[in-house]
């Protein structure tokens, strides 16, 4: 019995030990890489070399509905939690016209993770250049990859009104 107690012992500390290994490592030691519009433009640029090459002359515009949606709400300095919400209307790029029946048979699920993406941002981040550009290379790269292709190009912001 005592073997028993001692193992127990023995186990419940080497998963504290973890633990707390992983909150220092995640909290104090791991620095979260910054993102700039820079280091996005040479990923997207190497998302395109290795994708076929089309021409650029084919691409198509594709609309999609219009969005309104909550933004993650935050506490402003008197304490009080604030609530902004953003109204966007937006087009993709997509590679070729062959490419539409796709992206048309996806545009519930790709509206979906837009609104998703959209929902989970500050105002903040869409009151900047830097947020928005984010904003759409996540459009971009959750697009394509639902639709396991790289069609979508471009995302573009129109209509575009923060409150």
């Amino acid at each position: 019995m005592k073997k028993i107690g001692l193992i127990l012992v023995l186990v419940n500390t080497v998963a504290i030990a973890a633990v707390l290994g992983l909150f220092v490592y995640t909290k104090l030691i791991f620095k979260r890489p910054a993102i700039t519009e820079e280091k996005e433009r040479v990923r997207i640029a190497k998302a395109e070399s290795s994708a076929p090459s089309h021409d650029p002359s084919n691409r198509v515009l594709m609309p999609l509905d219009p969005i309104t949606v909550n933004l993650d709400s935050y506490q402003g300095a008197d304490g009080k939690p604030k609530t902004h919400y953003a109204s966007v209307s937006l087009s993709l790029e997509i590679r070729s016209e062959s490419d539409r029946k796709k992206v048309e048979e996806a545009k519930p699920a790709i509206l979906d993770h837009v609104i998703q993406n959209l929902s989970k941002r500050k105002f903040q981040d869409l009151n900047q250049v830097q947020g928005r550009y984010v904003f759409k290379s996540q459009v971009i790269d959750d697009s394509n990859a639902y639709l396991k292709a790289p069609i979508v190009t471009e995302v573009y912001l129109f209509d575009l009104l923060l409150q």
